[in-house]
């Protein structure tokens, strides 16, 4: 097995992911972190407050199957699974990722880099692979955005032998 067959996937789209999920291999799922951007009481509501603001939003996080949900819920058993919602917090993110063995390198995940002057002076655009800007991944993580591209750049520089996806497209 070379090393791009054991790389680690970090999914991002909680919804993305609701619709592809059976297509996945399931020793890429089991590996997996699950990084989303959204809340968790979206797809698993704890009283009425939660469900009326889970129907307010535009994916129908209610309507995942339970298959999902499970595997969700496998996921956090597993603490592989990051919800930046409510807390926007990008550290908290990195706690999870730091916690988990890189099945590469044999150690554990290096912190997400939330420096933002690592971001100025030594991040080459030219090197990117998802955003170039540097201004942009840090205005990302500093206001708890969750802007696909910066936050695929920012765990590919952070640990470049995981794999940010958003769509699933190999099969």
């Amino acid at each position: 097995m070379n090393e791009t067959d054991i790389r680690r996937h970090v999914f991002l789209s909680a919804t993305f992911l609701s619709k592809q999920y059976k297509s996945v291999p399931s020793e890429i799922l089991e590996g997996a972190i699950f990084f989303f951007g959204g809340k968790r009481s979206w797809l698993f509501p704890a009283n009425r407050e939660e469900m009326l603001e889970a129907r307010s939003q535009p994916a129908k996080y209610l309507e995942f199957d339970e298959d999902y949900k499970s595997l969700i819920r496998h996921k956090e058993s597993q603490k592989q699974v990051f919800w930046l919602l409510p807390e926007k917090n990008y550290r908290a993110g990195s706690d999870v990722i730091e916690a988990l063995t890189d099945p590469v390198r044999k150690e554990n995940y290096l912190p997400l880099i939330l420096d933002e002057e690592w971001w100025r002076t030594e991040f080459v655009p030219e090197d990117a692979k998802y955003a170039k800007d540097a201004t942009q991944i840090i205005n990302n993580f500093k206001q708890g955005e969750f802007d696909y591209d910066a936050v695929m750049e920012l765990l590919y520089q952070s640990n470049p032998t995981l794999v940010p996806t958003l769509y699933w497209a190999e099969g």
